[in-house]
């Protein structure tokens, strides 16, 4: 079995800068959903949307990493 690390790089998770003249920019980030083990990216996906942890969170674009 895989084991994947899964981030978020949509604009459903952000972060900003505060700039030097005091505004704040978004940056290009991800955020680290969670860590699965499945047997394929397709099954890693169907485990973290169907997890009871991740529910009401709403995904833009989900990245799955294999860890090796």
């Amino acid at each position: 079995m895989k084991e994947y690390i899964v981030l978020e790089c949509g604009k459903s998770a952000y972060t900003e800068f505060k700039m030097k003249n005091g505004e704040f920019k978004e940056t290009c980030d991800s955020i680290i959903v969670d860590r699965v083990k499945a047997n394929n990216k397709g099954e890693a996906e169907k485990i973290i949307l169907n997890s009871e942890d991740h529910k009401n969170k709403l995904f833009d674009k989900l990245l799955f990493i294999e860890i090796k």
